[in-house]
């Protein structure tokens, strides 16, 4: 997380954009209730915020993106992705899959727990067959 504060710092010095802010979640692009996306949410809705610069598309949320930028579009905020690899849908439906099994697995077994990092472990390599 730290990187991707400093890349974000150094990506809007670049482009001269002055002071930023940044709001930062630890957690998954899954879970709608991180602090930092809902005040973001706040923010865009009470037109505070200009423009969202995010290190990577699935840090602001895992899906809908595409409704997120048009949502925020509506509001006057636009989005900046600064780095945009280009993926294979086979390779974007196993991060998929991989991201929402490791989520439900976290909420039933806890993140830390052996059964939780067995559970992903097993689909990762069922899915990377």
């Amino acid at each position: 997380m730290k990187r991707q504060k400093q890349l974000i710092h150094s990506y809007a010095k670049d482009k001269g954009y002055g002071e930023i802010q940044v709001l930062s979640d630890v957690g998954s692009g899954l879970n709608e209730k991180r602090k930092g996306f809902l005040k973001l949410l706040e923010m865009v809705a009470e037109r505070k915020v200009s423009r969202v610069i995010a290190a990577y598309k699935d840090r602001l949320t895992r899906f809908g993106f595409e409704t997120l930028r048009k949502l925020f579009q509506g509001f006057g905020t636009e989005i900046e992705v600064i780095n945009s690899e280009e993926k294979t849908p086979q390779e974007e439906l196993v991060e998929d899959l991989i991201t929402i099994v490791s989520h439900f697995a976290g909420k039933l077994y806890g993140m830390r727990s052996r059964k939780y990092k067995e559970v992903v472990e097993g689909v990762k390599k069922l899915v990377s067959i």
